[in-house]
């Protein structure tokens, strides 16, 4: 009998676990792709998520040199499960992104991302 209410138990606290994990956002993607390769010159990063939630804080770091890129748009000040992120043009390198959000249930989400810029070759000029 005692070993009947263990495993029910046990069965109820991986339920209630299942259960959790379902209830909290995450990142569906995102543009860049994380690892993608893109050209010089993006000048907009967007996340997308799988239920609303309130982003609180977005960093954008080269990794080269370690260097915070600025971000020239404002994060979204209600709860939404898209958001575009708007920095200046970048340079050719290693880039992550990190962010902080917060669920409609005050749980703290946090995630990052990184991708790369490659150089784009001029085209050669007509004689």
């Amino acid at each position: 009998m005692h070993a009947n209410r263990s495993v029910a138990f046990a069965s109820i606290l991986i339920v209630a676990g299942v259960a959790a994990a379902w209830a909290h956002a995450k990142m569906n993607a995102s543009v860049p792709k994380n690892g993608e390769t893109v050209s010089a010159g993006l000048s907009e990063i967007q996340l997308q998520f799988s239920k609303p939630l309130r982003l609180t804080l977005i960093h954008v770091r080269r990794v080269e040199n370690q260097t915070d890129i600025p971000i020239s748009s404002e994060l979204p000040k209600s709860f939404a499960d898209f958001a575009k992120i708007a920095v200046d043009a970048l340079q050719a390198g290693s880039y992550e992104v990190t962010w902080t959000a917060v669920s409609s249930d005050g749980h703290v989400i946090k995630g990052s991302f990184s991708f790369s810029v490659k150089e784009t070759l001029d085209a050669p000029s007509a004689r």
